[in-house]
């Protein structure tokens, strides 16, 4: 399976994408350090929803302004024949 994520966020050198409505951190290493896919879980910031990124909260409405077009693909293997 291929994700392609059009649309991401930029923070501390981390890059997240939009998926489905829905925010990942994408593979990356920085400094010898491997970052996996991850999907973020959605948060309640007092009565709105938002995401913890780097351990800031961040609302819908700010993370639509930090929104820019990032165009990456991650292949995902799913497939009987692997142990993951």
């Amino acid at each position: 399976m291929i994700m392609r994520f059009k649309y991401g966020i930029e923070d501390n050198n981390l890059t997240f994408g939009w998926f489905e409505k829905e925010l990942y951190r994408l593979p990356q290493t920085i400094n010898k350090r491997f970052y996996s896919l991850k999907k973020l879980n959605q948060i309640n910031i007092g009565n709105n929803v938002g995401y913890l990124i780097n351990q800031k909260r961040f609302t819908i409405k700010q993370l639509e302004t930090k929104t820019i077009y990032i165009n990456q693909e991650v292949q995902i293997i799913e497939d009987k024949d692997v142990p993951f």
